[in-house]
């Protein structure tokens, strides 16, 4: 009877370690809560925090990461209509604000980047948006940067995968149209 209670008594010590035990992979952070209330950050590796006490808020992934900007028609400045899409890459410095300040970091800069890409081409002429594009670039970087900054994340940069023209503006083939000047003389 005796030898049971020490055997449960030490099988429910064993359990409490390693529910206590949070091993953090590397790239990774994990935020720990102390009765619902952020404390800390727990870094890669081996931790210990006691079980019922403490507990793993948030698993925020360290590494840089990529977001598809889906594609979007946009209307210039000089009412011409264009699609474009993207890619942006960006990193979270701040565990801790990535998990609190914001609630889907994914898609908080999903929406911002595409509202500042509507944003920054709408207010450029067709001719500056196929030409300027390290511009684009660079006026949005600076625009998402200082926007994420309180979420603990930073964008590297913003890739414009491409845009084409369409709508108010059209580029005709000039073979095309000589072939049709043909038919109708």
């Amino acid at each position: 009877m005796g030898l049971t209670v020490a055997a449960l008594l030490l099988a429910l010590v064993l359990l409490y370690l390693f529910t206590s035990i949070k091993i953090v992979h590397q790239g990774y952070q994990y935020t720990i809560e102390h009765f619902g209330r952020f404390t800390t950050v727990a870094r890669p590796g081996f931790n210990f925090y006691p079980a019922f006490f403490y507990r793993v808020g948030r698993k925020v992934n360290m590494m840089e990461q990529v977001i598809d900007i889906p594609g979007q028609e946009i209307i210039t400045k000089d009412n011409a209509m264009i699609s474009t899409d993207g890619v942006v890459f960006f990193q979270v410095l701040d565990s801790a604000k990535a998990a609190y300040e914001v609630s889907d970091l994914y898609q908080a800069l999903l929406q911002l980047t595409t509202t500042n890409l509507r944003t920054v081409m709408g207010s450029m002429d067709l001719d500056e948006t196929l030409s300027k594009r390290d511009e684009i670039n660079a006026r949005l970087l600076n625009v998402v940067d200082h926007a994420t900054t309180p979420w603990g994340g930073e964008d590297h940069a913003r890739r414009d995968q491409g845009h084409s023209a369409a709508g108010g503006y059209r580029q005709r083939d000039g073979a095309a149209d000589e072939g049709r000047a043909r038919e109708a003389g």
